[in-house]
């Protein structure tokens, strides 16, 4: 078991390392991503400033509360591109022939999935979702207590679980389908507009849907709500979202992995 775990740690060590390597070739896409996404994510904000100046607090929430949810949300968000990007891909492994290598390899299919690509350049999402954050903390007078440090934790592991089990779900379905881009830019833009807003300013349907059916409510609204001491206007729940958020993200993980197992019943080689 543990000669086991070792050469799994060795294997995927040996991933990171010729993904960086590939990465590094093209510098110059590097620079311009560099460039890009910080770009992307402060106009985000800056949006988010516009809107609240010009108009009024979103349901409540004011420009600082809502740098903190939106910098809370990103920062799961690069954490995600960074260890899962792979699984916004499968559908080009399906019809490239690349999943058959996954299949011939006397390893866990899933697991080769994951760690075959460590986007080192999603580090640079990563940035700016902290800076955001960070500066979000600042102008809300965030308490940085070792139980908020602790919870604030477990939001984010179980913030990245979730979207990594929603996209591992929507990528198994090219294991039907053959193509799934379309899905997977619907659900990029969905966790986006999601995350960046309260989940209160919603009509009741769709805070059910992000709450009970697809709970990405739990990403980022949820837990900064209760950090910031504001009603949700959703759901009561024992105990901390600090907790449940976790508890949801290993559920969702688990039921997106068997998902994952019962479509490659489905898979159907390319042949090359």
């Amino acid at each position: 078991m543990l000669a086991s775990f070792k050469h799994y740690v060795s294997v995927a060590s040996c991933f990171a390392k010729l993904a960086v390597q590939r990465q590094l070739e093209y510098p110059l896409f590097l620079v311009s991503w560099l460039l890009m996404i910080p770009i992307q994510y402060f106009s985000g904000i800056w949006m988010l400033k516009i809107i609240v100046d010009r108009f009024q607090p979103l349901n409540g929430w004011d420009f600082p509360e809502l740098t903190f949810l939106y910098g809370l949300g990103l920062i799961s968000h690069g954490i995600l591109v960074v260890f899962f990007i792979n699984t916004w891909h499968i559908d080009n492994m399906v019809i490239n022939g690349g999943f058959d290598r996954l299949l011939l390899r006397p390893m866990n299919v899933f697991f080769q999935l994951v760690a075959s690509y460590v986007n080192f350049i999603g580090l640079i999402d990563c940035i700016p979702g902290i800076v955001i954050f960070l500066y979000g903390c600042h102008i809300v007078g965030f308490d940085w207590s070792l139980a908020n440090i602790g919870k604030l934790l477990l939001v984010l592991l179980g913030g990245v679980l979730i979207r990594a089990a929603l996209f591992i779900a929507l990528g198994t379905i090219a294991f039907w389908t053959k193509r799934n881009a379309s899905m997977v830019g619907f659900a990029l833009s969905m966790l986006e507009r999601a995350t960046m807003y309260p989940l209160s300013m919603y009509p009741y349907i769709l805070q059910a849907i992000f709450t009970f059916l697809i709970p990405i409510g739990f990403i980022s609204f949820y837990p900064a709500a209760e950090f910031l001491g504001k009603s949700n206007g959703v759901l009561e729940l024992p105990l901390s979202f600090a907790l449940w958020t976790p508890t949801i993200g290993i559920v969702c993980f688990l039921l997106a992995h068997w998902v994952f197992r019962m479509g490659m019943k489905k898979y159907e080689s390319a042949g090359s």
